[in-house]
């Protein structure tokens, strides 16, 4: 286009506005018609002059102006981005040259630190709004990345301002460079994360607080997810599983520390527990195993659930109680111990108060009865030749002896009981009463089966004392075989030890711990015990004979007998074969327990 007049200018501004895309060239005809327009050239984009033109030039003038146009526009079009963003971005972005001094910031970098005046921070450096604690940090990071052109991204920082206050931010920060790709300072981003910082912190020292008192609890504490596995547990309830750990715990189940059977009884409970919603308040459980000891628990769980009401596993804590358990069955021992204090004191004035009556009327019928003897003996000398008679007389004096045996029997177990004690091997005591009752067991049919330990420490005892009882015993286990048998007779030592398989609880009350024992036991044959005569067969005149065959005092005497060498007697039915079986349990003498 040829500018000839001044008119021109209004239709170069007319196209300027309505496409700014266009590219304007000037062409003067010289340099005075240049200078006498030179508002105009401001508007174009190229200008020619014609009195210089070379042939064929103008058409490259022209595409070199079309594309100095575009980049300009581009370039606007990149710096109104740059604006937009420095303007309306929430966070701090900034760009330093190689002193870290600030060229160009955020609008919200500006207000956060205070400046109303955008180019008020241009030319300042960290060292002018933050205290040395984080300015420095802040250079030495930026001259690192100056000098090698390796980025920071999303590093945590914090900031102290002039006024005290604190500021977390995350920054990135990377190499500026110019279109040489020379690094000419470094362009950062930080995003204040000050909420989030605290939000986090508060969540640490919750976790900490937790932490510390799940540690330091006096209770087991325990969180399972939904498949029963240890997700937190503190050191105590690690060594109620008889872990030494907390390691040894988490991520496994209580198939890992108890049996199949404890471990499902447990893991139904549990799984009741989530799928019910309800939890238990108090459930004592003993377990059996950990360590040395059995151990008392009593345990609280309840169902714990996440942000959208679903349950993802219980939480339980368990207290050992294991202490006040002992207490209360040592308090239950000895509650009952006392009880059969009480009975057994009730039972012995019973029977003193028997034994007195028996010696009165024993010393009552002992005389007159006597005289009876005396009399039948006398008419048997004065009617020898009378036969009839004389059997009458004869059937008189079993009768009358029977009943002098039982006057005997009454006495001796009304006597006081003064022994003479003196150590012993109790076999050849039970030898000595088998080789002179050997008829009786032949007459009877019984067979004797002897298992007696050949070692058999020796047993302080009253001989004669003795001897009534394994009479007594023998006799009885022949009465219970009416049609013949076997009585088999052991005798072995044994220590005392705790209650168990082989120790029952009556023993731990006669015996200490320790103590060295010698045991006989009389097996038989016969029909056995009813549950009625158990707990009857050392009472005093109780007998399961019919009337007039025994006075029922033969096993009061034999317990009497045995209580006074501080021994003890149980009857009781054996357990693999019909029959009784009678235990007897004496200490041996102080020189055996020193062997």
């Amino acid at each position: 286009m040829r500018i000839e007049t001044k008119q021109v200018l209004d239709t170069i501004q007319s196209i300027g506005a309505v496409n700014g895309a266009v590219a304007l060239i000037c062409l003067c005809r010289n340099h005075a018609q240049l200078r006498e327009h030179k508002e105009v050239i401001h508007l174009v984009d190229d200008y020619l002059l014609a009195e210089s033109l070379i042939e064929g030039e103008l058409p490259t003038r022209i595409s070199h102006a079309i594309r100095r146009r575009h980049k300009e526009e581009q370039l606007l079009e990149e710096q109104n981005l740059l604006k937009q963003l420095l303007e309306n971005i929430p966070d701090a972005i900034y760009f330093k040259d190689k002193q870290s001094r600030f060229l160009k910031v955020s609008k919200a970098m500006n207000q956060v630190y205070g400046f109303a005046d955008p180019n008020a921070i241009l030319g300042k450096t960290d060292f002018d709004l933050f205290t040395a604690e984080h300015a420095q940090p802040a250079y030495d990071d930026e001259q690192a990345i100056i000098q090698t052109g390796n980025p920071i991204i999303g590093k945590l920082e914090k900031e102290t301002l002039s006024d005290g206050s604190i500021n977390w931010v995350s920054t990135t920060k990377i190499p500026l460079r110019d279109t040489h790709d020379q690094i000419i300072g470094t362009m950062g981003m930080s995003r204040s994360v000050t909420d989030l910082k605290e939000a986090q912190d508060q969540l640490e020292r919750e976790g900490r607080l937790l932490k510390t008192v799940i540690d330091y609890a006096l209770a087991g504490i325990f969180v399972k997810d939904t498949q029963g596995r240890y997700l937190i547990v503190n050191q105590r309830h690690a060594n109620y599983l008889g872990a030494d750990t907390i390691e040894e715990v988490i991520g496994k189940t209580l198939h890992d520390f108890f049996d199949h059977k404890e471990s499902t009884r447990i893991s139904i409970n549990d799984a009741k527990i989530m799928q019910t919603g309800k939890g238990i308040e108090y459930m004592v459980d003993h377990r059996t195993g950990l360590g040395e000891k059995d151990l008392w628990l009593l345990t609280s769980k309840v169902p714990f659930y996440d942000k959208d009401g679903a349950c993802i596993g219980l939480v339980g804590i368990s207290q050992d109680i294991t202490g006040q358990k002992e207490v209360e069955m040592k308090l239950k021992s000895t509650i009952q111990t006392l009880k059969a204090t009480q009975l057994q004191l009730i039972e012995a004035e019973k029977l003193k108060t028997i034994g007195r009556l028996a010696a009165g009327v024993a010393h009552e019928v002992k005389n007159p009865l006597a005289v009876v003897t005396l009399g039948m003996d006398f008419l048997k000398q004065q009617l020898a030749d009378s036969t009839e008679l004389i059997e009458v007389l004869n059937d008189m004096q079993t009768a009358t002896q029977k009943a002098n045996d039982v006057i005997f029997e009454l006495l001796d177990y009304s006597s006081p009981h003064e022994i003479s004690m003196v150590p012993k091997n109790i076999n050849e005591l039970i030898k000595h009463i088998l080789s002179f009752m050997r008829h009786n067991f032949n007459e009877a049919h019984v067979e004797l089966q002897l298992d007696l330990s050949p070692d058999l420490p020796l047993v302080s005892m009253d001989t004669q004392k003795m001897e009534q009882v394994f009479i007594n015993l023998f006799l009885n286990a022949i009465s219970e075989m009416p049609e013949g048998g076997q009585l088999i007779i052991r005798s072995f030592e044994q220590r005392m030890q705790q209650a168990g398989a082989n120790v029952s609880s009556s023993m731990t009350e006669c015996f200490r711990i320790g103590d060295h024992l010698v045991i006989i036991e009389v097996k038989d044959t016969g029909g056995g015990l009813s549950p009625a005569e158990v707990d009857k067969v050392f009472d005093p005149f109780y007998t399961s004979k019919s009337t007039g065959d025994g006075t029922g005092l033969g096993l009061s005497v034999t317990r009497s007998i045995v209580d006074m060498h501080r021994g003890m007697i149980t009857l009781e039915n054996r357990t693999t074969t019909k029959g009784v079986c009678a235990r007897l349990i004496f200490p041996t003498t102080p020189d055996n327990e020193n062997k």
